[in-house]
This record gives structure tokens, sequence and C-alpha cells, in this order.
């Protein structure tokens, strides 16, 4: 299925065409061209002024604590996998984490490796996080490493929530998708404060540009986000991006801060490419 995505970078090719001297084809394609571009324009225009403003968003949405206590996650099972794959593979548990469960805490377990995780959450109290953290894990388990804090949805994570400069990796699921623009800004702001040189934040996101998530977007499912937003808010903090496609409505990107991870800390911490 074609994406909006594809449809402007279509467009810009045939606006390279109409350039040329194809002159029977030319006005009446570059009229077509100009109506489509327009209303492309237009939504993405419409929706991201809605999303742009943190107030705005939850006042039209209502994607409020109210929301995300009644919010049920279930992922389909190439989801799953593929964020378990990641968080296994590309953690370097020798560096303290941060796990922000908005709306799920199925995969905090995978903290247990680390030598420490921060968990934040509005939604789960510390007992009931290592409640499900427990139930992930064999009986003589006691994951005694994990350190509870909760934050705010704006997006701004001080240094007495979680040291900066210290982190190496941040795991972040099922909570972009309903944040606003300025919210998003905010987090990836946070993200460049909290990680060390080199550490990596681990996001979900809904990109805006299939025909399913878009209809989510008019639906007010999803709050409205796409790969070129992410980009434009990654380089403005100088972070690199790289996203992955899973399945409708399951966008991932990891987002990297410039450096190499260094510790005194000796013991192999496997790292491979997820693709």
């Amino acid at each position: 299925m074609v994406s909006r995505h594809q449809i402007k970078k279509a467009i810009k090719v045939l606006e390279l065409a109409c350039a040329e001297d194809f002159a029977d084809v030319k006005n009446e394609l570059t009229t077509a061209l100009a109506s489509a571009k327009q209303q492309i324009e237009n939504s993405d225009k419409a929706y991201k002024l809605i999303s742009r403003d943190m107030g705005k968003a939850q006042a039209m949405y209502n994607f409020n604590d109210n929301f995300f206590a009644n919010l049920t996650i279930n992922h389909p099972v190439i989801v799953k996998k593929f964020i378990e794959s990641w968080i296994s593979k590309q953690t370097d548990w020798r560096y303290p984490i941060v796990f922000i469960n908005a709306a799920d805490a199925q995969y905090t377990y995978l903290g247990v490796k680390s030598l420490l995780t921060y968990v934040l959450s509005r939604k789960f109290t510390a007992k009931k996080s290592h409640e499900i953290i427990l139930s992930k894990l064999s009986k003589e388990a006691d994951p005694r490493q994990f350190r509870y804090k909760s934050f705010e949805h704006h997006g701004r994570i001080t240094n007495m929530v979680v040291p900066y400069n210290q982190i190496g990796n941040i795991i972040c699921l099922d909570y972009f998708p309903y944040l606003s623009i300025e919210q998003i800004n905010n987090f990836i702001e946070s993200f460049n404060n909290l990680l060390r040189p080199g550490g990596q934040a681990f996001i979900h996101f809904v990109d805006a540009d299939g025909d399913e998530e878009w209809k989510g977007v008019v639906d007010k499912k999803y709050m409205y986000c796409t790969q070129e937003i992410l980009q434009k808010i990654c380089d403005s903090f100088d972070l690199t991006i790289e996203f992955y496609n899973v399945k409708d409505c399951y966008s991932f990107a990891s987002i990297k801060k410039p450096g190499n991870l260094t510790s005194n800390k000796k013991g192999p911490t496997k790292m491979e490419k997820i693709v």
C-alpha cells in the first residue's frame, strides 16, 4: 500500500519531470500535481498545528493520566519479538537503563541484566512494577537494582529524577504515539541530557504515513508525527536516528548520542545491529 510519504516523494519526482519539455502533458500534469501537493500539505499542516502544543493535544485528544490508566496494550507477536530482540541485543548492560512505562511494563524485566535500572511511570506503582518484573523471572530472582520514579508528561526529565550523562539506554514504548510535537521535543532533549556519549534511546511511534496510521490520526486515536519531524528534532540536538517499520502503527526509532560508550567495568556485552 502506498504511503503518504511515498506520495510526497512521487510528487517531487513528477515536478522534476514537469521541468523538462514534455509539452503534451506538462500543463495538465502540472495542474494535477499542484492540486495533489496542496491537499497533502494542507492536511499535514492542519494536524501538525494541532499536535504542536501539549495543551491542545491533551484537550482535543484526551491523552492524559486517565487515558493511560485505562490503556490496554497487546502487541502482535512480530512486534513483541522485535522489541525483545532489540533490547537484548542493543542494550549494553554495563550502564544504567531507563524504562519509561506510561502504558505498559511487560518488557521491564529485561532490565534485570543491567547494573541499575530506572523505571519511570505514572501508571504503575513501585509495588506493581516489582510484581510485573517478578512474574517474568524465576522464583529465585531478586531484582534489587530497580529504582522507581515518577515523571511529568511535559517531557522534561530533571537531573533529580535520573542523573544526567549516566544512562546507556532508554526504552520508551507505547507512549510517543499519544504525545504532541512539543512533548516529543522535550523528551528527546531530556534523552540527550540523560544519555552518556554513545548511548541510545529506543522509542515506538506511529509515523502517520501509512493508510491505517493516517486514519488513526484523523480519528484521534494517535497524535500526528512523521519520520521527518523526528529527524528534524534529533538533528537539532546533533543526535542520529534510525527507523524500523515493523507493522502498521508500529514504527520504531533508535536515537543515538554521538560518541562511544566507555567504562572502567570489565565484562563482555553483546550488541548486534538489528536489521
